[in-house]
């Protein structure tokens, strides 16, 4: 594993990553799951997704 352009924290187990979107133009969309570690770093770009609960104590339910 490379070191982490970019730490991300999300409030979902599953995120989509594109990349930056800047002048290099990001990368093709993929969807990572963040379970079952709670982390996950995109295969194209490095940056690092973290999960972390929501802060209403809500269970996340993405589709």
């Amino acid at each position: 594993m490379t070191t982490p352009f970019e730490t991300i924290t999300v409030e979902t187990k599953t995120v989509g990553c594109s990349g930056s979107g800047g002048a290099d133009g990001g990368h093709p969309l993929v969807y990572l799951n963040l379970l079952p570690a709670g982390k996950v770093e995109c295969p194209y770009c490095s940056r690092l997704f973290v999960y972390e609960a929501p802060k209403d104590g809500s269970a996340s339910h993405a589709h």
